[in-house]
């Protein structure tokens, strides 16, 4: 099915000079031509995207429809990096991931399922492709500052009394990886292709914390903001049971072991890159 915005931006790339070709993350066979004399691949998934879409309701027979969509997106991936590992021209895979939660919480944690996903993938190329895996580095997007805007999770609540509550369940002073993914991504990105290979890059503009966020905002608004903590099973919205299962151990996966995964030796921040 065609996607309106990525045909909008498409047209908006071949009208700058670049050369677009039409590919399929559910059809393997079409990644050979989109890949064919590339020199620099850019590997990414959806698996909100995967989630949210309606039509994906009646493939899950029986499971909760995020553990399809997860292992879905590790399908997805699996069929990139197959695809990647046979262009003879390839001189850097950058592929996108999330932290393991699994393995960094040491199986504590076992429902973050759209970090899982990509992290399964990454294993999988890792230890099948060593000849690829010596060309790729990792691109693990930060926390996107557009939810605050367009989620309702995150979007601040307006009190009565005129007060923005930054509601959830993340320790307000936890530090976290804040990226504007629209500006940051190529960038950085871009720096990964241009750097040798086998960097493993947690990326974001701002390593900041929800309560800096909260005064940030007060500031721009004049709006007096708060950072409201809930208790885990407490949402801020009503959610379908599996998906507040999910964020549940998402939000004290963070809060205990970081977003990156801080105990992950091989993390590099953005700070510390050639941007």
């Amino acid at each position: 099915m065609s996607n309106p915005m990525a045909d909008a931006k498409a047209q908006a790339l071949a009208a700058r000079g670049a050369e677009v070709v039409q590919a399929d993350l559910d059809s393997p066979s079409t990644l050979p031509s989109a890949f064919e004399n590339a020199n620099a691949i850019f590997a990414v998934s959806d698996f909100w995207g995967l989630f949210g879409d309606p039509a994906n309701a009646a493939k899950v027979k029986g499971q909760p429809l995020n553990v399809w969509a997860a292992n879905h997106e590790t399908k997805q991936l699996k069929g990139v990096i197959n695809a990647a590992a046979k262009v003879p021209t390839l001189e850097h895979f950058v592929f996108s991931s999330l932290s393991d939660a699994m393995k960094w919480s040491r199986g504590k944690y076992t429902h973050v399922y759209h970090f899982n996903s990509k992290a399964k993938a990454e294993a999988y190329g890792r230890e099948t492709y060593p000849k690829l895996w010596k060309k790729t580095s990792i691109f693990q997007a930060g926390f996107f500052l557009s939810n605050f805007l367009s989620n309702l999770i995150f979007q601040p609540q307006m009190t009565a009394n005129g007060v923005a509550h930054f509601v959830g369940h993340l320790d307000p002073d936890l530090k976290l990886p804040f990226i504007a993914p629209e500006e940051d991504t190529g960038p950085i990105v871009k720096a990964l292709v241009q750097e040798a290979a086998g960097k493993n890059v947690i990326a974001y503009r701002e390593w900041s914390s929800l309560r800096k966020l909260s005064k940030a905002f007060a500031q721009a608004t004049r709006i007096k903001a708060e950072c409201i903590i809930l208790e885990k099973g407490q949402p801020n919205i009503p959610l379908p049971p599996e998906l507040s299962r999910e964020l549940d151990d998402n939000w004290a996966y963070c809060n205990e072991f970081g977003y990156e995964g801080r105990d992950d030796p091989t993390i590099i921040h953005t700070k510390d890159m050639s941007l």
